[in-house]
């Protein structure tokens, strides 16, 4: 059975605390985090792509998905592969 994976690298929002600071200082300490994620693609259209980490071949069932908006991937890499 052939399998399609991904890696993707994407921008993410980041979660700040819950600091009392002023604008001036959470606008110096905005950002933005850059992640990379592996998985099986489970579906793919123009605005999103669900991966599934784990895969078990002997109920064909997946865990750990995860839906990443496409206007946030920076890159994908496909690769088809044999299970």
């Amino acid at each position: 059975m052939q399998h399609k994976l991904a890696i993707i690298y994407w921008t993410d929002a980041s979660i700040e605390t819950t600091n009392q600071d002023t604008r001036e200082e959470w606008v110096k300490s905005a950002k933005l985090i850059d992640g990379i994620a592996i998985g099986h693609i489970l579906h793919e259209n123009k605005r999103k792509i669900t991966l599934g980490m784990d895969y078990f071949p002997s109920s064909d069932s997946y865990r750990l998905v995860a839906t990443y908006p496409k206007s946030g991937i920076h890159k994908i890499i496909r690769k088809k592969v044999k299970v």
